[in-house]
């Protein structure tokens, strides 16, 4: 996997995409903070995630992934 972050302009603005595996190419909803977490998660570093994925880690991780907002600007 690229370490690139990837985006779309819309309205003639930035929007990154989904980075999850390389595959999905939806807008990013969620920006996750796997890294915070202690264990096999702390060199995992951060990624973006559209909706539907960012509702399968956080149900992976049981509730306790920590995650910020992406700009909507």
């Amino acid at each position: 996997m690229r370490n690139t972050i990837r985006y779309k302009i819309i309205k003639k603005k930035r929007r990154e995409l989904c980075d999850y595996h390389g595959i999905c190419k939806n807008i990013a909803y969620k920006e996750v903070y796997p890294s915070l977490m202690k264990g096999k998660y702390k060199n995992k570093g951060w990624s973006y995630l559209c909706k539907t994925h960012f509702e399968q880690e956080k149900k992976k991780f049981k509730g306790k992934l920590s995650y910020c907002s992406v700009n909507e600007n």
